[in-house]
């Protein structure tokens, strides 16, 4: 017995290693409601706009004295409002692959827990199944409440976690080669951790005043860029604007990780491995 499950062990291992590819990129296509935000903003400027030129609050006599000095100005904002948002994006685009690639990482260890729940004995594969069970339903509760308050179901992550520890303790008790599965449950809690120290990580609020700031300034101070045809004036502001918007979007975007978007940490795979779990699970469990 104890041959098998070492022999098991290592050929779980290298099947692991093998086909260790993405579960899933976290990327789901082009989200009707940023689509929905960018309509509803194209008409709000549109509306402001056309109010501005047409009750002639930008005066032609103002953007041609201040013709010289107006580009200049505007080019400022502009950088500074590129510095910082260049900035965060980064930061964040790089928390980003890292929580992805911790989420991979902590589904794979799972499901090589539970792979491996088979070759124990019939009461030690229950129990380690049922553990695995209520472990990633608390990761499911986890990501609603994260995504929602900011905050966490630590005692029952503990309390999952700690099940888990006893049941692979006791296991190493009978079948001294299964201890390496301590280490594997270790791997997945690292992860599960790094997941939620990052997903609670959001941007400072001086920083979030300041980008909400610098991009209500771009949008503001493209009005002022004076061009004789009416219609490349709309054009042209209104692609400044949009610019600006969508890269305050993608930062306010990636700042939630499990609010629905366009990178959005989906919980499928876990859901799907937990209806995998259940179906194997016996009907008194």
């Amino acid at each position: 017995m104890c041959k098998n499950l070492r022999r098991n062990l290592q050929e779980d291992r290298s099947l692991l290693a093998i086909n260790n590819v993405p579960l899933y990129t976290g990327y789901v296509g082009l989200d009707f409601r940023i689509t929905l935000k960018l309509l509803f903003f194209i008409l709000g400027f549109t509306l402001i706009f056309f109010a501005v030129h047409f009750y002639n609050l930008l005066p032609d006599y103002t953007l041609t004295e201040n013709l010289a000095s107006i580009p200049w100005l505007f080019s400022a904002i502009s950088v500074i409002f590129s510095i910082i948002s260049g900035f965060v994006i980064q930061t964040k685009w790089q928390m980003w692959d890292r929580l992805i690639e911790a989420s991979q990482k902590e589904l794979n260890t799972l499901k090589h827990l539970f792979r491996m729940s088979d070759h124990f004995s019939e009461e030690v594969s229950r129990k380690l199944k049922k553990n695995i069970h209520d472990y990633i339903t608390v990761i499911l509760k986890e990501s609603n409440t994260l995504d929602q308050k900011g905050q966490t179901v630590q005692k029952e992550f503990e309390d999952a976690v700690y099940l888990l520890e006893e049941t692979l303790i006791d296991a190493s008790k009978k079948f001294p080669e299964s201890g390496v599965l301590s280490t594997t449950l270790r791997e997945a809690v690292e992860n599960q951790e790094y997941i939620i120290q990052n997903t609670n990580h959001r941007l400072p609020f001086v920083l979030r005043v300041l980008i909400t700031f610098s991009t209500f300034s771009i949008i503001v101070a493209s009005l002022f860029i004076g061009v004789s045809n009416v219609l490349y004036d709309y054009l042209f502001t209104l692609v400044i604007a949009l610019l600006a918007y969508g890269i305050y979007l993608i930062i306010d975007d990636l700042d939630h990780p499990y609010r629905p978007g366009n990178w959005h940490l989906s919980m499928d795979p876990y859901r799907e491995f937990l209806a995998e779990i259940k179906k194997k699970l016996p009907k008194e469990s």
